[in-house]
């Protein structure tokens, strides 16, 4: 079998695919496209756009995590690394700790009024932190908000497991495609 054709999988010589850049152009075309759609009343096109929008970042995710495991072996230089420091940028908000009553009230509001339950105190959501959220999301806690300044944020739910707690992450996809061209430049 030849190699010729699977660039679009892995790139013979151990760099990101081609992809990646296109896959991240790709999110923020759709985060245009999906506001365009639900503001426009159309919730159809709406979650098509947002469907494709979600391929292009469980590729990114995944991408950028393999990079940075692979990064990561070379211990010396791993903490000064410029790809470790593009995955220290701040991409959203993270509440950790969530409560039972977070998460009810978390899925209890409607699609488009996605938020941070009142009275908690969320941190800064890394790159890093935000990829691992995504990749271990529950698909059926998902929600976001249109704020009036124009931006796009998701918001998802996270079980806890492996000695880390339920959380809800707010991701600003603007910021977070930002972000991941500035990493994906180092990988």
């Amino acid at each position: 079998m030849t190699e010729r054709y699977i660039e679009f999988l892995v790139d013979p010589a151990g760099k990101s695919p081609r992809n990646l850049q296109d896959s991240i152009r790709r999110v923020l075309n759709a985060s245009a496209g999906f506001k365009q759609s639900w503001l426009g009343g159309d919730q159809q096109d709406a979650y098509e756009t947002s469907q494709e929008a979600f391929e292009h970042l469980d590729y990114i995710q995944n991408e950028l995590l393999r990079q940075r495991d692979v990064l990561k072996r070379d211990h010396a230089a791993w903490p000064t690394s410029p790809f470790n420091a593009t995955l220290a940028n701040t991409v959203g908000k993270i509440l950790n700790n969530v409560t039972t009553t977070d998460c009810a009230w978390f899925l209890g509001l409607p699609p488009g009024q996605g938020g941070m339950p009142t009275g908690t105190t969320p941190t800064p959501l890394t790159l890093e932190k935000a990829l691992n959220k995504l990749k271990h999301r529950d698909t059926s806690a998902l929600n976001f908000s249109l704020p009036a300044s124009g931006s796009h944020i998701l918001y998802l739910f996270t079980n806890g497991g492996m000695g880390q707690p339920d959380s809800i992450s707010e991701i600003d996809i603007a910021n977070f495609c930002s972000a991941c061209k500035s990493a994906a430049q180092h990988v």
